[in-house]
């Protein structure tokens, strides 16, 4: 592989497919991950972010992940350094690097290079990249959402917010948003079970909502795509790079 492999991205709401996609490809093609999410950067949060397990990771690298303490500062300037260190250093080693996520600025710092200090951006994306969205009807995305808040319930996000609150205090900032901010009322005994659920399940659409409303900006620079023909163009442009 080439040192100027292509950078892939790999964007969309949460829930949409993006993550098990990217696992996929790289496999196949030689590629590690570097995850493009504002909460997965945060230690122990992890099914409540739904953090890819390392059985879902399949031995394929993943960066990004785990990097801070909640109610650790850590910036998006900071982010922008460290992702294109890693960009390079894939590169250098002839893989290809994937940036898969769902949190806009993130995803966009990188992909139309924002210079902070100028507060500008670039109009169309940086140079050897190949960006797709993933496209998920709003029914089918609500279905995916409501899936996946039992899957979490299931895997224990109760008892992880437990170990997270006892660890970081429940006023610690980024326990008190998404899913981990239902979880601690119900463990205030605020709601039940029930309504936990039916609260995680809204808390996932609205955030879904607002990273839609954000990927309207350079809409037309990404290829949005359902996952399945997202799938069979990036394996044709993938199986063409030498």
């Amino acid at each position: 592989m080439a040192a100027k492999a292509p950078l892939i991205a790999i964007v969309g709401p949460t829930a949409s497919g993006k993550t098990s996609l990217s696992i996929k490809l790289a496999k196949k093609y030689g590629g590690e991950i570097i995850c493009a999410d504002s909460r997965t950067i945060y230690k122990g949060m992890d099914i409540g972010t739904a953090k890819p397990t390392r059985e879902e990771m399949d031995g394929v690298p993943h960066y990004m992940l785990d990097i801070v303490e909640p109610g650790q500062r850590y910036t998006i300037y900071e982010f922008k350094q460290e992702v294109w260190r890693l960009i390079n250093d894939i590169r250098a080693r002839g893989k290809i690097p994937f940036l898969v996520g769902g949190s806009g600025l993130y995803l966009y710092t990188i992909l139309f290079d924002y210079d902070f200090e100028a507060k500008k951006r670039r109009k169309t994306l940086i140079p050897d990249c190949i960006a797709v969205g993933i496209e998920v009807e709003k029914d089918a995305l609500e279905a995916r959402i409501a899936v996946r808040t039992e899957r979490m319930l299931e895997d224990g996000l109760i008892d992880e917010t437990k170990r997270l609150t006892k660890k970081y205090g429940e006023d610690c900032q980024q326990l008190q948003k998404n899913e981990y901010g239902e979880v601690i009322k119900y463990l205030r005994k605020e709601i039940d079970k029930e309504e936990l659920a039916a609260r995680i399940k809204t808390v996932d659409w609205q955030l879904a909502k607002k990273q839609r409303t954000w990927f309207r900006q350079n809409h037309d620079q990404i290829k949005w795509l359902p996952l399945g023909e997202a799938e069979k163009l990036l394996n044709k442009k993938l199986s063409q790079i030498e």
